[in-house]
């Protein structure tokens, strides 16, 4: 009889987990974006997009603006213009206007994302070169969701390495990471939505500067992220004094990157990186079997360059995006402690030569 009752009160146990705080979906406004920006008079204006599950509904997302001392508090302006209780667990972006990433201290205001265990910590972070308005009340008739559209736009940029792609929880680490500053994606909208590049913080988590496309994929490279596409078209210097541009495009299936570091005065960073390299675009008449090697070394030239003016860009800038700073805690320790909390500075002071190597896997299928 007992094993009966044990029985039965184990699988009314089982039948009961789970229904007890349970909501239904229509009874939730699921904030799948999240908008920081300032207003005329410097005020914080935070907004929202969630989808709208009912039928009745003729437009299927709901979008709110709302002037707030902080987030937490703009959830309860929220609660009172919107259906159903409004939930963070589910962010996809946060939107962040760059009037207010130039702000002293702005990162307390997503204090909550890393307080509160229900909210999520996969949530993109994305600068907004404008009025983040402008993004959140965007309505595209060619486009899904403007949460899933943008989400989207931000994956597939990231695994062209058009940009990054930083999380609220990769932001934190580097935020208090001294090695390095932090970089994340930014994003513009004219008469449509589409990502500029990359924008990179200061020691403070300040915005410092924007890089393009072009420039992201050097970053990654010098980071050692080297997933992903790496395509490049460029302008080769074929003759010395040539003034004619000679554009070439190609692959870059293999990316291997080694840094060494070594002080003397001041740190010094080498950094070797090798490319196997497939040509898939080629507009001027150029014997690529016998004159190989003179092709490789027009990359590896103009390569070099880019990637001396991207550090050199930086390095004025007085930040770290690349992370040689963990470089330099990990091998020169004793030098690195006495600037840690200026490695920016230090870093300005720093030699960094980086050395490409090209090699020539494939030239297309035609000859």
């Amino acid at each position: 009889m007992k094993r009966k009752i044990l029985l039965c009160l184990s699988l009314l146990a089982m039948m009961m987990t789970g229904c007890v705080d349970q909501i239904n979906i229509e009874d939730v406004t699921l904030s799948l974006i999240l908008g920081l920006d300032l207003d005329e008079e410097d005020h914080l204006v935070v907004f929202m997009s969630s989808p709208v599950f009912n039928k009745e509904a003729e437009f299927k997302e709901e979008k709110v603006e709302v002037k707030a001392v902080t987030i937490r508090d703009s959830r309860e302006l929220f609660d009172t213009t919107v259906m159903a209780l409004t939930s963070g667990s589910k962010t996809q972006l946060i939107l962040i206007g760059k009037k207010l990433l130039k702000r002293k201290n702005w990162i307390d205001y997503i204090d909550p994302f890393y307080r509160d265990p229900k909210n999520t910590v996969t949530t993109r972070v994305v600068a907004v070169d404008g009025p983040v308005s402008d993004v959140i009340f965007f309505r595209p008739k060619d486009k899904p969701r403007l949460p899933l559209y943008l989400a989207n736009l931000v994956d597939t940029a990231y695994r062209r390495n058009v940009t990054v792609k930083t999380t609220i929880q990769e932001f934190h680490e580097q935020k208090t990471e001294k090695g390095m500053t932090a970089s994340i994606t930014e994003m513009k909208k004219d008469h449509k939505i589409m990502l500029t590049g990359t924008a990179l913080l200061d020691e403070q988590s300040r915005y410092k500067l924007s890089i393009k496309p072009h420039q992201n994929k050097l970053l990654r490279i010098l980071q050692h992220k080297t997933k992903g596409d790496f395509p490049f078209t460029i302008s080769v210097p074929l003759e010395s004094n040539g003034q004619d541009k000679h554009w070439i495009s190609f692959s870059t299936p293999n990316v291997k990157v080694k840094t060494k570091v070594r002080y003397d005065g001041h740190f010094i960073f080498d950094t070797d990186v090798k490319m196997r390299i497939a040509i898939t675009e080629r507009l001027f008449p150029f014997n690529v079997r016998k004159d190989t090697a003179k092709l490789q070394k027009s990359i590896e030239t103009k390569l070099q360059a880019d990637f001396e003016r991207l550090i050199k860009k930086t390095q004025t800038a007085t930040i770290d995006p690349f992370g040689f700073g963990i470089y330099a805690r990990a091998y020169t320790y004793p030098e690195w402690k006495k600037v840690q909390n200026q490695w920016g500075k230090a870093f300005s002071k720093a030699d960094v030569n980086v050395k490409v190597r090209v090699t020539i896997a494939g030239m297309g299928t035609i000859k």
